[in-house]
């Protein structure tokens, strides 16, 4: 790409070491032009990394140590002496991961949305009521024998935290060592009124009593009385009657008819919200305006954790970004106070797999470049429970696709350290793994705009970068409403001033993910260096018959990347993660592979794409996308960081 005629580099380095400015006659290189150009190479020319220069570093051993730099958002179950420990659990049965858990027809005592209520209110009651006298813990059994929860058990084992007995709900009442905790419930009406379960989460932990439905109601034990009853209550009367108690540093929002993430909240005294009063139906009435509400009552950057079912993702994820917090997506998921339990002191040193540039072949005869990279890695509740399978994480495939992955280095390492471990030990070297998408799911042009946005901010960069330094995490993924606008630009520029560390970062912007064209933009940081915010291209996404002008089937995709100009030889194509295509062989119909019935995903889908690009494309890991950038549109520091490393 770039020719240098000669490089003296005993002069060079002695210029850097001294901290003067390199003399123009020693590298000499072509260059097309700064950030932004679209000059083209000449084929030609030659690129020499020149050696490390004496005081260099290797370039594996720059990340941070492991420590808390106030970057830790969620709250943690650590107790402070082994009097408030539990010592022995209950395993409830029945619950996590039963197909038929928030059913509200089951007219077994066990089973259902009526029992799932229990068990869930009963856990968070249990858990949060641990001390001197009363050292019984409450876990839900996973009925569907995840590694996630197996890991988590096995630390609480391994700490001596030992099952005590199988049980049902229905019978965690009837346990004698839970009674000092359990002895009073609060009625509601999942049928009649679906908000009322909501009112009595919220009021749980402050009445300490649980949640029974009228279908159960003479099933429990009779020595418990009826403290409240809530089956006339809605979701307005909990904010009315508990705003002033709750905590505020975060909230659930989950559907009404769902009981996952009530033994977390109740535990932590979050409030709980459903936008839509009915299941999955907007025209029945929503909780818009008291949503606004409680987001403006929140400490900043407060994560928000569940997701809503039936409205578009925007339709909240932009409320949330508007004051300033984060969206975690996080729902079907259990035993949140136990897979996180003492997570500060667990945090481990292990770190993201990175590739040295130095390796990289700057004279490589490809004319284009292309990454790919697998979209909804912020998603916690994918990566706990169906994300390490060969469909996505250990797909055949990703290695030779280098698909990037997006993953939630920030919100796992929290929520369940044992899961992050394990993901993370799995990672392939081909596959490039960054930060998605900065703490949550948020439009960084929106974060904050209804709150102080400078604060949030800097808050969040500031965080963001500590959990990715201490990962040795290079890349920052994040999402934007408009990505060329300038509060985008504001954000972008925040992010690389916290971090001089980070060596780029990829933008999606919603919606089209591929609205950004593949524009790069640049931003100094700390150092000096400038650091390219890259655009997605391209998507990879199954529209049906009809594809859009920059996303659709791997074949169409294809099509476009081949016919594309040299202008700007470097694209990134997100991959719809929940996209499935159909393989059509070397045909290069553009739709075929949008035909129903497919099941090719992921890295397999980047694969149907990558059969039919043209011999002058080559694909790259995002990492080596990232460097070829600079290398080709910053030669000069680019060179200057590589002779500070080896």
């Amino acid at each position: 790409m770039y020719k240098v005629y000669h490089l003296l580099f005993v002069s060079l380095a002695l210029g850097l070491l001294a901290g003067c400015e390199k003399p123009e006659s020693n590298v000499i290189v072509s260059k097309p032009g700064t950030g932004g150009s679209t000059q083209q190479p000449d084929d030609t020319e030659e690129i020499v990394i020149p050696d490390p220069l004496p005081d260099a570093v290797s370039y594996e051993t720059i990340y941070d140590r492991i420590s808390d730099k106030g970057q830790y958002w969620i709250p943690e179950w650590a107790p402070a002496t082994e009097l408030e420990t539990p010592v022995r659990y209950f395993n409830c049965v029945n619950v996590a991961h039963n197909p038929v858990r928030n059913n509200i027809n089951e007219s077994d005592h066990k089973l259902g949305l009526q029992a799932h209520l229990l068990a869930q209110s009963v856990a968070g009651l249990v858990n949060s009521n641990i001390d001197k006298t009363f050292q019984t813990a409450v876990w839900l059994r996973d009925e569907a024998g995840m590694d996630t929860y197996r890991l988590s058990l096995d630390y609480l084992n391994s700490s001596g935290i030992s099952e005590f007995g199988l049980c049902n709900p229905i019978e965690l009442t009837q346990k004698n060592e839970l009674q000092p905790v359990i002895n009073q419930y609060i009625l509601v009406d999942v049928k009649e009124n679906p908000e009322s379960p909501i009112y009595a989460a919220v009021a749980s932990p402050h009445l300490n009593a649980y949640i029974v439905d009228v279908r159960d109601q003479d099933a429990v034990n009779p020595e418990h009385k009826m403290l409240l009853d809530a089956r006339s209550k809605t979701t307005q009367d909990a904010w009315d009657e508990y705003k002033d108690k709750v905590n505020r540093t975060g909230l659930v929002v989950m559907p009404v008819q769902t009981a996952e993430l009530r033994e977390w909240a109740i535990k932590n005294k979050f409030f709980i919200i459903n936008l839509n009063k009915a299941y999955a139906d907007p025209p029945k009435g929503q909780n818009a305006a008291l949503f606004k509400e409680i987001l403006a009552s929140l400490e900043p950057n407060s994560p928000v954790f569940g997701w809503e079912q039936g409205v578009g993702e925007d339709v909240f994820v932009e409320q949330v970004s508007n004051y300033g917090h984060m969206m975690i997506p996080y729902d079907w998921v259990f035993n949140t106070a136990f897979t996180s339990y003492k997570y500060k002191s667990r945090q481990s040193d292990l770190l993201a797999k990175v590739n040295n540039p130095r390796t990289i072949d700057f004279n490589s005869k490809k004319k284009k470049f292309v990454n790919f990279y697998l979209t909804d890695g912020d998603n916690v509740q994918w990566m706990i429970n169906s994300f390490d399978n060969e469909s996505y994480y250990r797909h055949p495939a990703a290695a030779e696709t280098k698909m990037t992955f997006g993953f939630p280095f920030a919100n796992l390492p929290m929520i369940a350290p044992s899961q992050f471990d394990n993901l993370l030990s799995k990672q392939n070297q081909e596959n490039t793994m960054i930060e998605n998408l900065g703490g949550g799911y948020y439009y960084v042009d929106k974060f904050g705009q209804s709150a102080n946005r400078q604060v949030a901010l800097e808050k969040i960069a500031k965080n963001i970068a500590s959990h990715m330094r201490q990962h040795r995490v290079k890349i920052l993924g994040l999402v934007a409403k408009d990505v060329d606008s300038d509060a985008a630009k504001e954000a972008y520029a925040e992010y690389i001033a916290a971090n001089d560390q980070l060596e780029g970062i990829v933008v999606i912007q919603y919606s089209p993910y591929a609205g950004g064209e593949g524009q790069i933009m640049w931003f100094e940081n700390t150092k000096g260096y400038k650091i390219p915010v890259v655009t997605v291209r391209y998507s990879i996404w199954n529209f049906g018959q009809n594809n859009q002008e920059r996303e659709g089937t791997p074949a169409y995709i294809a099509s476009k990347i081949n016919s594309d100009s040299r202008e700007n030889p470097f694209t990134v194509v997100s991959v719809h993660a929940w996209s499935k295509f159909t393989d059509t062989g070397g045909s290069d119909d553009p739709v075929a592979e949008a035909a129903e019935g497919g099941e090719v995903v992921g890295a397999g889908a980047a694969k149907l794409c990558v059969g039919r690009l043209n011999s002058d494309v080559k694909v790259v890991n995002l990492q080596e996308l990232i460097w070829r950038i600079r290398m080709y549109y910053e030669p000069e520091q680019t060179l200057e960081i590589l002779s500070k490393i080896y």
